[in-house]
């Protein structure tokens, strides 16, 4: 069989969210017009009410260089009808901070957490939780997973955060956490970024020592990010991530039998798959891949053979700035791409994005 395969069809893309524009007093922390954000990074969960619930990043106000409370914020929705239709639920705000990278997981009883990054640009990067127990109307925070603190210049040249934590269960149903750390880049050896775990066995109230997943024995330039991981068939688990600064933010994927120990180094690549991936696991043991280049990949052999769709769900993101595309199984033979799609017709910089989802049948 060629690599390219014909396996997704999919139907016309559907607009979830799209933050209005407005004009703001100039540019933020990262050089950013907060008018123009608009709305990304959309991440699923499934409930087990059969519902779905959706967190994404939203930008409502100046941000706070120019507002002591300001900052982007969270915003929460719920869909009764399979991903067709949202309703917002609610929406996080860390005054004076920027909040980003959400990732919603439903714990036993139906409690639920909430990760996210929380940043003051280069002087506070933080990895709360939050939980909710009345389905995500109302969040109050709980713990903290990670935190890198300093005054400018002292967390590493430049200066080294957390990003882009995401939730999963052990075997045992004991709860974890993966995500990107730059803190180790003022140790020596010096690791510009690795990918790093956390375990909770108290429901993610506290977290354990950090565990190494991903990082370049061989090259500390090497920088290992955003991880997405599951459980497969045969019970082992798979963490896909990108690998920029020396593999062109290409992505990779590692094994591990038990979930928490990782051979070094940074397993292998999955071709057409670059910046941002996301991995979904379907229950007929199909592996579906995503990412920035926003092509879709599919494995039937847990990673040993990897296919991409002829078919694309959306244009690339360096023909459109299309990003932070998240994949889902939403039923027999079907799946949900969303994306943080261009609001600029022809994808030009500075203008945005808005949520929107495409659904394929295979």
């Amino acid at each position: 069989m060629d690599r390219i395969g014909d396996l997704v069809r999919w139907e016309p893309a559907i607009l979830i969210h799209n933050q209005p524009h407005y004009e703001g007093a100039g540019l933020d922390a990262r050089q950013i017009a907060p008018g123009q954000f608009g709305s990304q990074y959309p991440r699923m969960t499934r409930l087990a009410t059969g519902d779905w619930i959706l967190v994404y990043t939203i930008y409502d106000n100046n941000g706070y260089t120019f507002d002591p409370t300001g900052g982007n914020k969270l915003e929460v929705a719920i869909s009764h009808d399979n991903a067709r239709t949202w309703q917002t639920l609610a929406q996080l705000a860390d005054p004076g901070r920027d909040l980003d990278n959400g990732q919603i997981i439903e714990l036993a009883g139906g409690t639920l957490l909430l990760a996210m990054r929380s940043v003051r640009w280069q002087e506070s990067y933080r990895l709360p939780v939050y939980r909710s127990q009345d389905g995500g109307r109302t969040w109050a925070f709980l713990s903290t997973i990670d935190e890198a603190e300093g005054e400018p210049g002292s967390l590493g040249d430049p200066d080294k955060g957390i990003y882009e934590p995401h939730f999963y269960r052990l075997a045992d149903g004991t709860l974890s956490v993966m995500y990107a750390s730059e803190k180790h880049v003022t140790e020596e050896p010096s690791y510009s970024q690795i990918i790093s775990q956390k375990v909770s066995e108290d429901g993610g109230r506290t977290w354990g020592p950090e565990i190494w997943v991903a990082w370049d024995t061989e090259d500390a330039r090497a920088r290992p990010g955003m991880p997405v991981w599951g459980k497969l068939a045969d019970g082992s688990y798979m963490v896909v991530f990108e690998v920029c600064g020396t593999k062109d933010c290409n992505v990779y994927f590692k094994r591990s039998k038990d979930g928490i120990s990782w051979e070094p180094g940074l397993g292998q690549p999955i071709p057409d798959q670059m910046g941002g991936p996301y991995l979904e696991i379907a229950p007929d043991n199909t592996l579906f891949v995503t990412s920035n280049s926003q092509q879709l990949s599919y494995s039937f052999d847990a990673g040993e053979t990897w296919y991409t769709n002829r078919e694309a769900p959306w244009e690339a993101w360096w023909v459109k700035e299309n990003v932070w595309s998240s994949v889902y199984w939403t039923g027999e033979k079907e799946i949900a791409h969303l994306t943080s799609a261009a609001r600029s017709a022809r994808g030009e910089p500075g203008q945005g994005h808005n949520i929107q989802v495409r659904f394929g049948h295979y």
